[in-house]
């Protein structure tokens, strides 16, 4: 931590701005370097339930079966969100989202993700009650834990499929919880009937977002209105908002379609425990490590606290330190643990580990590692030199990616007349995969798209109807 300070107070101290606006631009280029694949083709067309939907449950045997319609419209949409929530998932938050950008077109949902991934961090540093002018150190520990620590990164922040369902829901459930954190902490609450249905509307967004983060927060919001209630600043809107996001995750959980999913997914399901001990030993275990790192801040500020009495602001960095665990915790009773989750469960932990540094700054509070500023320089400046490095490095892989699928995308263009046509694998540079991991997309794409060896997946029928040739088929070289 006390690198980190002295790093925060090397860069121009009136210039907050402009760090956070070189991370903004990192992110933008790493959102529009990743190109469409997965599951962004399959909700490139109105979901088809009465044929297995889009996705793994696709059916095949007649070209009538097998051709989708391109989404062309809102209406489409709303067609589409209909039936994917009574055949596949409750999810239509999200789904609505993603079928919205693939419609518009991939170089809108660069803009926007970018957008939504400032709005995040803005949201982050606001419920942490600080501001880039007081702590840059917060800010470079948020961007630090993000792109450094967190796993999956690169499928849940830059792919247009994984951000929509991961760091635009995370987005929506902290913004939701904002009017109750200020609440709290001002001792003040507005009350109108404009504030009852923006909470019934964020509430609804919040809770049908994603099955663990929606969990976490409604447990955040049933803590935070009961503490308003015991400090007499209760208001209408804050049972509203209780009651909308219940219902929206309600609706999302309770979906008759994800009932079907896991009978199409995982045939006559059983939870045991020694699904219970892989999920421990592999998601979970990389999910929480990186929340405990991200968490050294708050363990500083309680070793270093000297009063007895306990804050507004420590209650709310363990209220928001308890939902970002409990986010891990609740996968680990799901079919399958996803470690894309982690954005999720980061921006809960990370509003706990913000506000600890601004106390820590508040309260002129040495760390652990106060080192001498000759000693200090050197090292900040490796540190600093390291992280460019890192981050140049994943541009230049995923540069790498992005030449080569717009390769692949005129290959398939100039071969139309060919069935199938035969995709041998993409030249990606994977000399910097061990460092990256899932931190980059490379592991995940060794073919175009995701498409595999076998005509009759959902990946290959959906690229092939995308681009408008017959098949197309994974080849080794």
């Amino acid at each position: 931590m006390g690198v980190l300070r002295y790093l925060a107070r090397t860069i121009d101290s009136s210039r907050s701005l402009i760090l956070f606006t070189m991370f903004a631009g990192f992110f933008f280029v790493r959102t529009t370097f990743l190109p469409l694949c997965y599951d962004d083709y399959a909700y490139a067309f109105i979901w088809d339930g009465a044929h297995g939907g889009n996705l793994e449950a696709m059916q095949f045997g007649s070209p009538d079966i097998e051709h989708r319609e391109r989404i062309s419209s809102l209406a489409d949409i709303f067609n589409s969100l209909q039936s994917y929530y009574f055949t596949w998932s409750g999810k239509i938050f999200a789904c609505g989202l993603v079928q919205f950008f693939v419609w518009l077109g991939k170089p809108a949902f660069d803009i926007a993700n970018t957008i939504m991934f400032v709005f995040l961090i803005l949201t982050i540093i606001n419920l942490a009650n600080t501001w880039l002018k007081i702590s840059r150190t917060a800010l470079l520990w948020i961007f630090f834990t993000i792109f450094i620590l967190m796993p999956s990164s690169a499928f849940s922040m830059f792919w247009l499929t994984g951000s929509c369902n991961y760091l635009w829901m995370a987005f929506f459930q902290l913004f939701f919880l904002t009017p109750y954190v200020k609440a709290l902490r001002s001792r003040e609450a507005a009350n109108s009937l404009l504030n009852v249905v923006l909470m019934i509307l964020l509430g609804l967004q919040a809770g049908c977002s994603n099955e663990a983060g929606s969990f976490a927060t409604v447990c955040l919001t049933l803590f935070l209105t009961v503490m308003c209630k015991a400090r007499s600043i209760f208001r209408p809107w804050m049972i509203a908002g209780l009651i909308a996001v219940s219902v929206g995750f309600a609706l999302m959980v309770f979906a008759p379609s994800n009932f079907l999913r896991l009978e199409v997914l995982h045939p006559n399901f059983i939870y045991t425990k020694e699904l219970f001990f892989a999920h421990l030993s592999e998601g979970f275990s990389r999910v929480v490590l990186t929340d405990l790192i991200a968490l050294i801040p708050m363990l500083i500020y309680f070793l270093r606290r000297t009063s007895t009495k306990t804050t507004m602001a420590e209650i709310l960095m363990l209220a928001f330190t308890a939902a970002g665990l409990l986010v891990p915790i609740a996968l680990l009773f799901a079919p399958e643990y996803n470690t894309r989750i982690s954005i999720t469960s980061l921006s809960f932990i990370l509003v706990a580990s913000s506000s600890a540094i601004l106390e820590l700054e508040r309260q002129h509070l040495k760390t652990w590692l106060t080192l001498p500023k000759n000693f200090l320089r050197p090292v900040s400046l490796i540190i600093l030199l390291s992280f460019v490095s890192y981050f140049a490095t994943l541009i230049y892989v995923d540069l790498s990616i992005f030449n080569a699928a717009r390769r692949q995308v005129r290959y398939i263009q100039r071969n139309a007349e060919l069935d199938p046509i035969p995709m041998p694998s993409m030249p990606i540079r994977q000399r910097f995969k061990i460092i990256h991991g899932d931190r980059s997309a490379v592991t995940e794409l060794k073919h175009f798209a995701g498409i595999e060896g076998n005509l009759n997946t959902y990946k290959n029928s959906l690229v092939a109807q995308y681009y408008g040739v017959k098949h197309v088929i994974a080849v080794d070289d």
